[in-house]
């Protein structure tokens, strides 16, 4: 086994297990179509309500979001939120999982709050940070 696949796995059930056991968790329930490895990371296409979304090294796409112009740009953010997990371990989870599914869920509501706040979603530090990180030009 190579030094880097084994530093992945390690890293994967120490420092960012909480990410692993949540990705695990949907795999589980979601039923999923598809995986790719790149990056070292997992490329999970699923065929759930959820867009696309990153829990540690596994990162998860909506097969009907795939043909969207702007996907590119979201599978670069993805690979944001995934470095911010390597760097956080568990702290991902409640520092940039957590504001960014509320916000999500937020921004998503059908009034003046939540178009305000749909707007101003990647200009969260959270967001921002993951655009930073995947080299997302906005």
């Amino acid at each position: 086994m190579k030094l880097k696949t084994f530093s992945v796995i390690l890293l994967s059930a120490t420092w960012e297990l909480p990410q692993t056991i949540s990705a695990l968790l949907f795999l589980l329930i979601h039923r999923t179509d598809f995986l790719d490895k790149k990056d070292r990371r997992r490329y999970i296409h699923h065929n759930s309500f959820y867009t696309c979304f990153s829990c540690g090294e596994f990162i998860f796409f909506r097969d009907a979001y795939m043909g969207f112009a702007s996907f590119e740009k979201t599978e670069k953010h993805e690979l944001g939120h995934s470095i911010q997990s390597r760097i956080l371990g568990p702290l991902f989870l409640p520092l940039i999982a957590f504001p960014s599914t509320v916000w999500n869920l937020l921004s998503r509501m059908n009034n003046r709050v939540g178009k305000w706040m749909a707007l101003n979603y990647y200009n969260t530090p959270w967001e921002s940070w993951a655009d930073k990180l995947g080299k997302v030009q906005r």
